[in-house]
């Protein structure tokens, strides 16, 4: 099945679907059928913004035990923003799932992590790093077992959230969203922002949250642009932003590292001062090395007052790697994968357009003034 996800940067740990079996064909629903009509509300609320959505859903002949799958077109205002996507009710209506969905062609039980194996295996295939998986009881839903797909980046382990059907026949990477709910909503209480990376007022009525990467030319692009944004909108827009480590450590070589300073930076000196050092890190992009984000670290840090032993005592010390972890694994329970992704008051923003967030935000601050994007 396709990804509903526009390629934002560099897409990250996103393997194609390998299908799943093909069912009897399904009758096509009544018009206006209540699941139909609750798809679309879902599906609109659910699916990266796009101006004017318009939704065309019908029944699909994917098959999952315990769900209908559903075929989903959605077109809007930016051609670039059309989304397809295959998607999952459960039948006593209470989940959704979009995601990755692979079939295992030699089923058995998935009794012991043993069992697992075949999903680990792609994952080991695509990363070429260890793998290994791990039954999450708690996460046991909708006749789903839920499961962790454990993977070591070489700063530590991450955890992938998965779920896979009790006779092993169907993996599904990512997690279920409840479908009576507004995905909005639970998308805000999975995002922690106890950290407090951010920028704006606390009080600001408007949340904006960055999922990005410091090695990401994309993320430097729209980073500046989002800057450039704000900065017009002095006393228009009033937001908090929020800063979320992404770094796609499969293969960008510092990016973990500048990540590790910016929380250490954060979390010894202010929340300035990791923007600062991110402004640093994307204005020295094209010639960074491993080495250099070393020095380019350590002398930000003596720059923002922080004793050289102090940051020493927390950069590239698994303390602030954890930090980051735990930011990459919310990001995959929000099924980010690609960089820079934005969620605004829980919608998720995949700026592919450059009039993209002012659309949104003009929604909220109608005097927006818009700005001139340089290419």
């Amino acid at each position: 099945m396709k990804n509903r996800l526009s390629v934002v940067g560099v897409v990250v740990l996103s393997l194609a679907a390998a299908g799943l079996a093909p069912a009897k064909k399904a009758a096509a629903p009544a018009p206006g059928s209540g699941i139909e009509k609750r798809l679309g509300v879902f599906a609109n609320q659910y699916l990266p913004f796009d101006p004017d959505s318009r939704l065309a859903i019908q029944k699909s002949d994917l098959k999952l035990p315990g769900f209908t799958s559903w075929k989903i077109n959605r077109t809007g205002r930016y051609p670039s923003l059309n989304a397809e996507a295959t998607v999952f009710v459960s039948n006593d209506g209470k989940w959704f799932y979009e995601g990755d969905s692979y079939l295992n062609r030699s089923p058995k039980p998935a009794r012991t992590p043993a069992d697992l194996d075949w999903v680990t295996a792609r994952y080991s295939s695509l990363l070429r790093t260890n793998v290994r998986a791990q039954f999450v009881p708690e996460r046991d839903a909708a006749g789903l077992k839920g499961m962790a797909v454990i993977i070591e980046t070489g700063f530590g382990a991450v955890r992938l959230p998965g779920l896979v059907t009790p006779d092993g026949s169907v993996f599904l990477g990512g997690t279920l969203w409840d479908f009576q709910g507004d995905p909005r909503a639970e998308r805000r209480r999975r995002i922690d922002l106890s950290a407090q990376r951010a920028q704006g007022s606390p009080d600001a009525p408007v949340t904006i949250v960055e999922f990005a990467d410091m090695e990401c030319s994309y993320c430097r692009f729209r980073g500046r642009q989002l800057d450039k944004l704000l900065a017009a909108n002095q006393g228009i827009a009033n937001v908090r932003r929020h800063y979320k480590f992404f770094p796609l450590w499969s293969h960008h070589a510092w990016a973990m590292k500048a990540a590790s300073a910016g929380e250490c930076l954060s979390r010894l000196a202010s929340s300035a001062a990791l923007f600062r050092f991110k402004d640093l890190a994307y204005s020295r992009q094209d010639s960074m090395s491993v080495a250099a984000i070393d020095e380019l670290a350590i002398t930000s840090a003596e720059g923002e007052g922080v004793p050289r032993a102090d940051f020493l005592g927390c950069y590239l010390r698994d303390e602030s790697f954890d930090r980051v972890r735990k930011d990459l694994e919310e990001g995959y329970r929000l099924s980010v994968n690609s960089t820079p992704t934005y969620f605004v008051d829980g919608t998720q923003i995949n700026w592919v357009e450059d009039k993209l967030m002012e659309d949104y935000l003009r929604a909220k601050f109608p005097r927006l003034k818009s700005i001139t994007y340089e290419k």
